[in-house]
């Protein structure tokens, strides 16, 4: 029974992964034959099944009939892998062949099915299954196995004159695949039971298909080439990793039950615990060092990642774009680098390459053209050649991306893109040692992905502006962009309310930030809050941020939703450790109301008309940027205010403000300046809270800091 189950196992699965070949991959005739050969396998695995079920509960008649189906299926997979030999990895028209296929396949089943031919009769004998075999048998069987083995030298011959790199791979996996699964087939349906009397083993001969299944499966889907390296790495770094854990913590296992023999088994447990821990962390240590070894310079991704995190922006365009194209060009071994950058056309322009070929400033990519389409609505934001020529999705725009690709010598597109909105695109060049584009350069640049959006946007949003020409860079760059800052916030003018803010950088250039974002004459979205850091790189992040929340608004218009949508963005597109903290508020001001979520602000005080105690209203909150899945961390609270009501928000800046003996600011005196100024104007009390902690720290700040106060009228 149990060998029953094995076979109606390997059926089931079968099927399901074929069906998921079938639906992942496009309808190609390659698919399409593959599919084929998991339908046959599956029918072949249940028949067999199906037929020592019969044979256990004595049905001779039913067991061979499906001894007989499952003969017939496996002729079947025969037929469909000569076939394939003959069209992999291309699409050829074998109309012709397939129907002679099908009618031979139909001859040879109907011959097995309906006559004595091929199985007289088949029962169970002392536990095993006994088979009275035909005269047509052994030269079905070993034809069978010799049409297998034709089929893969046909592939082999083939291959030798594949240019393609990814054919060639895809084609090995497949030759490699029949090898294997035809001797195991053949030995364990043939070759054990008939040469030497192991009649046990027949009823095993599918794992042979099956493991050829998942390699023809694989086969086909894979459209990247594979870093050997890299799989030896992980396979000598794997056997490191069991026999230090295996070896070591046996032995240290051994010498623990020695010494603490006589103690209780909770002890002994805790002792166990402990030396597999330890041995783990040596072993971790040593297995990463093991890989960097074999890997050498080959593994550059943790390299490029750092490279380009210590990009200095302060440098201006020119020098930010030179330094960028190297970094990427040194570290991944490109012969070229081409930038492109989204104008006010909608164009995507060349701006810089570091091919001596190809200086034409003039160069650029149709940001609206059939190939760049397909790419967003598939949602394709790194794209590898080989992807190109072995993928069936692209083949409407195959023609037009692989020109795109030879245009520029490249192997490699990396759209620079946010949704459907591309401010950039990079074209990396053939390897300069002549290898091709590999499965770790697809992960690698999926790692970095972040960093060169970030530096794309730097380059279309910020970058443009005549203020990066100045000389004294950094502090003309920070006054510059407070300003800008500034200058685009929809400042609020509405008779309900009298607003004041301001922000002070700890070194002019930081992280702090407030915008005001206009959705109707009373209603407005307020972002304020801190993004990590200090200095330009701060500085850097809280434009882009600024900048994407507004993008964000005009898809979004579910509150949560854009605050899920903003902790994403920061998550996966800012430098790795950044954070927001602050609060991102709705205000309804003809209603006098406020839905807001706490990102991490620290204070919000209300001062109501009707009470001299200020109020925090700012709850329980979690900083943006720290947790993939922010949904379940956050909650939209509800503020209703009257007139003569005081809110007054400030970031973390000015309560960890230190006076020179090292004592807080704090949050009292907060809320004493707040009581002190209740009567007097919102600028007015930003501006004496303001001289309050200058006057009480008595020395720069060293944090930068924000304030807002909003008077309800």
């Amino acid at each position: 029974m149990i060998i029953s189950i094995l076979n109606y196992a390997l059926s089931a699965f079968l099927l399901v992964y074929g069906f998921r070949v079938r639906f992942r991959r496009s309808d190609t005739q390659n698919t399409q034959l593959i599919f084929y050969y998991f339908f046959a396998a599956a029918v072949a695995a249940f028949s067999l099944g199906a037929g020592y079920s019969a044979a256990i509960s004595r049905y001779a008649g039913v067991a061979l009939f499906f001894i007989r189906l499952t003969a017939s299926a496996i002729v079947g997979t025969h037929i469909l892998v000569f076939l394939l030999a003959l069209s992999f990895p291309y699409e050829k028209n074998l109309s012709v062949l397939r129907t002679l296929g099908l009618l031979l396949w139909a001859g040879f089943a109907i011959v097995i099915l309906f006559s004595d031919l091929y199985e007289v009769q088949a029962t169970y004998e002392a536990g095993e299954l006994i088979h009275v075999r035909g005269p047509l048998f052994i030269p079905v069987t070993v034809g069978g196995f010799s049409l297998g083995i034709i089929s893969g030298i046909i592939l082999f011959v083939r291959r030798l004159f594949f240019r393609s790199q990814i054919f060639k791979l895809q084609t090995l996996l497949v030759i490699i695949g029949l090898c294997i699964g035809y001797v195991i087939n053949f030995t364990l349906a043939v070759l054990l039971p008939v040469q030497f009397g192991l009649v046990w083993t027949y009823p095993f001969m599918m794992l042979g298909g099956t493991l050829l299944a998942l390699i023809l499966g694989y086969g086909v889907s894979i459209t990247r080439l594979i870093d050997v390296r890299a799989v030896a790495s992980s396979l000598f770094s794997f056997i490191l990793y069991s026999l230090v854990v295996g070896g070591i913590s046996g032995i240290l296992y051994t010498i623990a039950y020695l010494l603490f023999h006589g103690s209780s088994f909770i002890i002994l447990f805790f002792v166990g615990v402990v030396i597999f821990l330890v041995v783990d962390v040596i072993s971790r240590k040593l297995r990463a060092r093991f890989k960097a070894l074999l890997q050498g310079r080959g593994a550059y991704a943790e390299r490029l990642e750092e490279d380009l995190s210590k990009l200095d922006y302060s440098l201006g365009r020119d020098a930010v774009i030179t330094e960028f194209l190297q970094r990427i060009q040194k570290n991944m071994g490109c012969s070229s680098v081409h930038l492109f950058i989204e104008n006010d056309e909608e164009q995507l322009v060349l701006i810089r390459s570091n091919s001596n070929a190809l200086q034409d400033e003039k160069s650029y990519i149709p940001r609206k053209s059939p190939g760049i389409d397909h790419l967003l609505n598939e949602d394709v934001s790194i794209l590898i050649k080989t992807e190109i020529i072995t993928n069936y999705d692209y083949h409407t725009v195959k023609e037009e991306l692989l020109a795109l690709l030879d245009k520029y010598n490249a192997d490699a597109l990396v759209l620079l893109r946010d949704g459907r909105s591309v401010i950039g695109a990079l074209l990396l060049g053939a390897k300069s040692n002549g290898a091709e584009f590999l499965d770790y350069d697809y992960d690698a640049l999926r790692r970095i992905y972040g960093k060169l959006f970030v530096t794309a946007y730097y380059l279309k949003n910020i970058a443009q502006e005549s203020l990066v020409m100045t000389v004294d860079r950094e502090l003309e760059y920070s006054e510059q962009i407070i300003q800008s800052l500034q200058e685009n916030i929809d400042r609020i003018e509405h008779p309900h309310a009298d607003i004041s803010f301001m922000t002070r950088s700890a070194r002019k250039l930081g992280g702090d930030f407030i915008d005001f974002i206009r959705l109707t004459k009373d209603r407005y979205i307020c972002v304020m809050g801190d993004v990590s850091g200090k200095g330009l790189n701060a500085s850097m992040s809280m434009v882009i941020l600024k900048s994407i929340i507004r993008t964000y608004l005009k898809e979004t218009k579910d509150f949560k939703t854009l605050i899920i949508r903003v902790n994403g963005f920061i998550k996966e597109y800012l430098p790795r450790g950044t954070f927001f903290a602050g609060f991102i508020g709705l205000f309804d001001f003809n209603e006098r109301s406020l839905y807001y979520i706490n990102c991490g602000i620290p204070t919000m005080l209300l001062l109501s008309s009707s009470y001299n105690n200020p109020v925090e209203i700012q709850g329980a909150g979690k900083v943006l940027g720290f947790v993939k899945d922010i949904a379940p961390y956050i909650n939209v609270r509800k503020a209703g205010f009257k007139a003569g009501d005081i809110l007054l928000v400030t970031t973390d800046g000015l309560i960890d403000a230190e006076s020179v003996r090292g004592v807080r600011f704090g949050k009292e005196r907060l809320q004493a300046s707040l009581l002190e100024n209740r009567s007097l104007s919102a600028e007015r009390i930003v501006r004496f809270l303001n001289e309050d902690v200058i006057e009480f720290i008595s020395q720069e700040i060293n944090d930068d800091i924000t304030i807002l106060a909003i008077k309800f009228m």
